[in-house]
């Protein structure tokens, strides 16, 4: 993979690098096996106005940096670990509100997994469910699809019991897609996400400290 960067925060018309008002200037660089988001303050990685929602006890991740984080380990997946670099653009923070801001994207993360692997087992067993619904239907509209098959080759030529045959087709193909769809494809790429992150609730973060936005640019 290779090192594309992804930049929020400029404006038509504004240079790059210039700060703009009232909005956060992110930057965000990755390579293999580790994460740099380039922030201008700690207002711009957390989401202080809204409330604390269950299971997290503190203010969210800001939403554009958690999907940035979590999209980038998803498509690094040879990666056992992964780094993450916190860059402010300013003075350095103590080393007890460093290692505060650690637990809490670990507790982050590590909630979001488990809120994940719920949806994972709600997903398979509604997936079971139906296919044990899907199951007697299906076997049931391939007998009537053989009947139909063999009465339509008797009589010959195309008629009512072909069109018949057609929507029987249909029905066995509606009852199959959703059992199929939970239990292959949703759940494959639902565990693709437990994967990431876990693999960020495990994360080394570490803090840099830039002087001004422009040195990123």
């Amino acid at each position: 993979m290779g090192a594309p960067r992804a930049e929020v925060g400029w404006a038509k018309g504004v240079e790059p690098g210039a700060p703009l008002l009232g909005e956060p200037i992110v930057h965000f660089r990755k390579s293999p096996g580790k994460v740099e988001v380039v922030l201008n303050d700690l207002d711009s990685l957390f989401d202080r106005s809204a409330s604390p929602t269950y299971p997290h006890a503190g203010p969210a991740l800001n939403e554009t940096v958690a999907k940035f984080l979590v999209d980038t380990v998803r498509t690094d997946r040879p990666s056992p670990k992964v780094g993450v670099i916190l860059s402010f653009v300013g003075p350095p923070l103590p080393p007890e509100q460093e290692a505060g801001i650690r637990a809490q994207l670990s507790n982050y993360f590590a909630n979001e997994a488990e809120v994940a692997g719920l949806e994972q087992r709600v997903n398979r067993s509604e997936g079971l469910s139906s296919l044990r619904y899907g199951v007697p239907v299906v076997l049931i509209a391939g007998l009537l699809a053989a009947f139909l098959t063999s009465l339509s080759t008797f009589n010959g030529g195309v008629d009512f019991t072909e069109l018949a045959y057609l929507a029987v087709v249909v029905v066995i193909w509606v009852m199959l897609w959703d059992p199929i769809e939970k239990l292959l494809f949703d759940s494959y790429f639902i565990r693709l996400r437990i994967r990431a992150l876990h693999k960020l609730a495990r994360a080394k973060i570490t803090f840099a400290y830039r002087t001004s936005p422009a040195a990123v640019a």
